[in-house]
């Protein structure tokens, strides 16, 4: 979605440097994501003493610019940690190179081979064929209130899960609803599982980031030096040809996560087609929606659409898991009909559904393979859908009773602001505050899609109908802003819905600022 801010001359830049975009592939393929952000507390926390900081010979100016991988990988246990040595980041997506693996769909996959690197990587000159299996317990794959096991672990290690259960959610993964409590549960155990340890230190290091960006004087290599052994550890298993596994797609989609927040597209976009191959050969589209685990592909098909709408190119991924996600969230319900998860997640796959149909008509339409006649006709096909969807949402999701109403918190509005975000209507608390994310999800992916009916041009002014959507997804955001109980994470969410809509708000210098203010406080917290 980055794509239009970077029309209006507005490049991503992250820690004063400038976020470099990989081309669009030939093929299906993928190139990055949009950048997720989240507001930082500023509450201090005591960290214990980490391994990190006993070593000697730590860089005290570290960049992220990647280094030469020249030596081996060398894995060390986490219950004995070794020194993370060098702080700067390696270069691993781009590097990453499997196997020409067999798709169980027998539909095309983007293969990674030929990639160029100076990092390690697996020799392709000859085709191999992996048996991959899940070899995972299904108490570890079932959500759990209890936490997972990890005292065998080194303390800093335990410190950053423990801060991972307590202030990590599935919003700050930029994913709205998370039915079977994937992240939450799932995740960390499977992390502190023997043999994954590639996954343990990325997810670590997710939660170390989070950790830093709530220290006023939080320091990058701690959590660098936890990305960085990650990928030392993925690159040494995927060199032995024994990563082709479930731990292994999350260690890869951890990283991409974490790269995002760092504008990575490069690594993050190695990382994504990587992921692709494992995905499609570990499962089926009906078997990972019957498994405990289909969060998985909400965390990989967000990616993939994404970055289909930034690049203007399709989805990696074939259509069928797309309908498979709708398909399969519906028997969900059709199980238990109680449960306004599932029927939350029914209306978030209906809408990625359109989302992928939306950017395969855009790439048939930039690489002339439709006529103008037939692009018209499924816009307007588009354009319905996008309609039926608000208008047809369940009502057990918009249950006027969980609306929030009462703004005791309120503050008077300034002449800074350009929006009332004290007006009920769309904000609704828990179990369905999932539903507020996904009403400004709809408004930002409605906003697009009539921008380009519009044939809208950066130096004209909107449609009266596009400036309100935008006007309203700012206002939503705001009330997210301000609500005190906006779940932790959720403004990264968001993010990119605020930045498609504040292309379309006024162009005066109010409007300038309030954007500028948003932005900045994005920005700031990492």
């Amino acid at each position: 979605m980055l794509y239009l801010q970077k029309q209006a001359g507005q490049g991503c830049r992250k820690g004063k440097r400038d976020c470099v975009y990989p081309d669009p592939p030939a093929a299906k393929g993928s190139a990055g994501s949009s950048t997720s952000k989240e507001a930082a507390s500023t509450s201090r926390e005591a960290s214990p003493e980490s391994s990190i900081d006993d070593v000697e010979d730590l860089e005290r100016e570290p960049k992220l610019e990647s280094i030469p991988d020249e030596e081996e990988p060398i894995e060390h246990s986490p219950q004995h940690p070794q020194p993370l040595r060098g702080l700067h980041r390696e270069r691993t997506a781009s590097s990453i190179t499997l196997p020409r693996i067999g798709n169980r769909q027998n539909s095309e996959t983007p293969s990674l081979e030929g990639t160029k690197s100076s990092s390690p990587a697996i020799s392709t000159g000859t085709s191999v064929s992996f048996t991959t299996t899940i070899q995972t317990p299904d108490a570890i794959l079932h959500s759990s209130t209890s936490r997972p096991e990890w005292t065998h672990l080194h303390k800093d290690l335990q410190y950053h899960l423990g801060y991972f259960c307590d202030n990590i959610t599935h919003f700050s993964y930029g994913v709205p609803n998370d039915p079977d409590d994937f992240f939450k549960s799932a995740l960390p155990s499977l992390a502190v599982s023997e043999g994954n340890d590639a996954l343990l230190y990325a997810v670590v290091g997710f939660s170390a980031y989070h950790s830093t960006l709530r220290h006023p004087h939080g320091k990058v290599e701690d959590f660098l030096g936890y990305y960085n052994k990650s990928v030392t550890m993925l690159l040494g298993s995927l060199k032995r040809r024994d990563g082709q596994n479930l731990p292994t797609l999350l260690a890869m989609l951890q990283l991409a996560t974490i790269e995002e927040y760092l504008g990575d597209w490069v690594n993050l976009s190695g990382h994504q087609k990587a992921a692709l191959q494992i995905l499609t050969q570990l499962f089926t589209p009906e078997a990972i929606m019957q498994s405990p685990i289909s969060a998985i592909l909400t965390w990989y098909i967000r990616f993939d659409v994404f970055v289909a709408m930034m690049g203007g190119f399709a989805t990696a991924l074939p259509r069928e898991w797309f309908v498979s996600a709708v398909e399969g969230s519906k028997e969900k319900v059709e199980d238990d009909p109680d449960n306004l998860y599932w029927r939350i997640e029914v209306q978030a796959a209906t809408l990625r559904l359109i989302s992928m149909d939306m950017s395969l008509l855009y790439a048939k339409s930039a690489r002339g393979e439709i006529s103008a006649e037939s692009y018209v006709e499924e816009f307007n096909r588009i354009s319905e859908r996008l309609s039926e969807w608000k208008a047809r949402l369940d009502p057990a999701i918009t249950d006027a009773s969980y609306l929030v109403t009462d703004f005791q918190y309120k503050q008077p509005l300034t002449d800074d602001d350009i929006v009332d975000p004290y007006q009920p209507g769309s904000l609704y608390r828990p179990p369905l505050f999932s539903t507020t994310i996904l009403l400004m999800e709809w408004h930002s992916i409605t906003i697009m899609h009539k921008s380009r009916q519009e044939g809208y041009a950066l130096q004209q002014e909107p449609s009266i109908e596009i400036r309100q959507l935008s006007l309203m997804a700012c206002e939503m955001y705001e009330t997210l802003r301000r609500w005190p109980e906006t779940p932790t994470g959720a403004l990264i969410t968001v993010q990119a819905c605020l930045a498609i809509s504040c292309l379309f708000i006024p162009r005066d210098q109010k409007y300038h600022m309030w954007m500028r203010r948003r932005y900045a406080s994005l920005e700031a917290s990492g």
